[in-house]
């Protein structure tokens, strides 16, 4: 696929799935992957669940590149915790297990940094899921008639650049 048809499919995706639960599961979801580091095992099963799952995928794109600046901040937070996770002789047993298991390592869930970030995403995934409801809702109520209804969004619609370029192939 060529790079418009890549930003036609993610403008057409912008449009598709906007109730409010499916975008507050996109912007959950994106919360969560954007803490992770991104080069392990645990993000790309997470972006398959984010693709299975009738979330807005667009949005949960610009929830994880939104979450990826405040990661160098969060990392004083997540990796003390993760630390604390895997040093605890309590759970020592568990990480041996997990760690000997054929495809666990490559989680990555033996990084401070990415289990930390798991545990504080999973934590904060219902109180981000229910903000970013109710600012959808808020949005469609309000200001969604208004935006559609924009001279600049009707001039968008109405150019002949716009129909050329969302053409059916």
């Amino acid at each position: 696929m060529n790079p418009l048809g890549l930003i036609r499919q993610f403008i057409k995706g912008l449009t598709t799935e906007t109730e409010p639960p499916q975008i507050a599961a996109g912007v959950a979801l994106g919360f969560l992957i954007g803490l992770l580091p991104k080069a392990t095992l645990t993000v790309q099963l997470l972006l398959v669940l984010v693709m299975a799952l009738r979330v807005n995928f667009p949005i949960a794109l610009l929830a994880i590149c939104a979450t990826m600046p405040l990661n160098p901040l969060l990392d004083r937070l997540t990796d003390p915790l993760g630390y604390a996770l895997l040093s605890a002789p309590a759970l020592a047993p568990l990480w041996t297990k997990l760690y000997n298991m054929p495809v666990m390592p490559w989680t990555g869930f033996n990084n401070t940094v990415l289990l930390g970030g798991l545990v504080l995403g999973l934590a904060l995934f219902a109180p981000v899921y229910f903000a970013a409801r109710k600012g959808a809702a808020v949005y469609n109520e309000r200001f969604k008639a208004k935006v559609m209804n924009s001279k600049l969004v009707k001039g968008l619609k109405g150019s002949w650049l716009l129909d050329w370029y969302f053409k059916e192939i």
